[in-house]
């Protein structure tokens, strides 16, 4: 409630009042104690420390399954040569390290859980896998077919999918799948008429569930995708729109939706364009970012609750990218790219640029209208 501004008279009356009570005051002090020594010096009162950062030479990827509990990766950047899992259960208050192991390559990994205790963590190239059932308390290594596992993806800890190629330089020759988490692989057929344009790439093999799946390839001539109802027994080619622009060489990648829905990326001619589908390829859509943000910086809520950066301004889609507004414009040029694991708690990785600070973790409760940076793991 506002207080009662007072009357004419009695701001005329408060210096008056305001000046004889002081006069008192010294008096008194005087008459107490004649000579008043100065009061000693102590230490100034201890400040907050600031938010802990993700230290040099390392690369933070985080997987939050509540406003409270999450684990980070830490892949390690030349010459860093080891990864490190950590686990926070009070909203990165406080990290624990629960596994550590060398790289069989730095600067590459992920990290998914799909419950709170049931998790896969893939590092390094050849790629490396490693999965827990404890909430991270122990991680075990996954089998691997003899080749060298270029990518991999999964519906769940049982569930997964894996390109590998000869070790000589070459085109993906080979793709397995395994549905009790990798105590014994199948190899199933190439899709007819794909061909394996970028070996290195991550993206390009996508399933939703133990039958639903994606997969980006070359060797068409338009941008083609392959979706499968049956784990990979069988592919359906799906041509997208091709984009306007010269004849040359393009890559696609594909992404899905936390419910329903594909997304699939495409590099050509220098620009970057992005496709969504709701009805498993039938028709699809040109996805139009706002203020011209790339592609790439889409994270998805829901099927429908988008979320894009670009220069440190943070915009939020309800109707699956057709309408933006902004939501947050923070003070710097971070790259901001938010996750969230329901309408109002969500979290961002921060990622300095030339001339920014080290690497930072930040949360919010409020649907992204306000960010508080808090800590990040790593070694120390």
């Amino acid at each position: 409630m506002d207080t009662p501004e007072p009357s004419r008279h009695g701001r005329r009356a408060l210096p008056l009042i305001a000046g004889s009570l002081a006069a008192m005051v010294v008096a008194g002090l005087i008459y107490l104690h004649p000579a008043l020594p100065s009061p000693p010096k102590g230490p100034a009162p201890p400040q907050s420390p600031s938010p802990s950062t993700v230290p040099v030479g390392y690369f933070p990827q985080y997987a939050f399954i509540s406003a409270t509990t999450g684990w980070a990766l830490l892949v390690g950047v030349s010459p860093s040569t080891r990864f490190y899992v950590y686990r926070t259960t009070d909203g990165a208050k406080h990290w624990t390290m629960q596994f550590s192991a060398d790289e069989p390559d730095h600067g590459s990994g992920d990290i998914k859980f799909f419950d709170s205790k049931r998790g896969l963590i893939w590092i390094g190239f050849p790629i490396q896998l490693y999965r827990t059932s404890d909430a991270g308390t122990h991680w075990a290594p996954v089998s691997l077919p003899p080749y060298q596992a270029d990518e991999v993806t999964y519906s769940d800890t049982s569930h997964i999918w894996l390109l590998a190629s000869e070790p000589d330089p070459g085109l993906l020759r080979h793709f397995f799948a395994t549905s009790d988490g990798g105590s014994a692989w199948t190899e199933l057929a190439w899709p007819k008429g794909a061909v394996w344009a970028n070996k290195f790439g991550i993206g390009h093999l996508q399933f939703r569930g133990p039958g639903d799946g994606w997969l980006a390839a070359a060797g068409a001539s338009e941008p083609t995708v392959y979706s499968t109802v049956d784990g990979g027994a069988s592919w359906q080619p799906q041509a997208l729109p091709t984009p306007t622009g010269p004849d040359v060489a393009y890559d696609t990648t594909v992404g899905l939706l936390p419910e329903v829905g594909v997304i699939v990326y495409i590099d050509y001619h220098s620009n970057s364009f992005a496709y969504i589908s709701f009805d498993g390829g039938t028709t699809w859509r040109l996805v139009t970012p706002p203020a011209d943000a790339p592609v790439w910086n889409l994270t998805f809520q829901d099927s429908s609750h988008w979320w894009i950066n670009y220069r440190g301004t943070v915009w939020k889609s309800s109707d699956a990218g057709q309408t933006w507004q902004i939501v947050y414009q923070p003070m710097n040029y971070w790259v901001f790219l938010p996750h969230f694991v329901d309408a109002s708690h969500g979290w961002a990785a921060l990622f300095a640029n030339s001339s920014g600070p080290p690497d930072g973790l930040v949360m919010t409760s409020d649907g992204g209208l306000h960010w508080t940076q808090v800590n990040a793991p790593g070694p120390r």
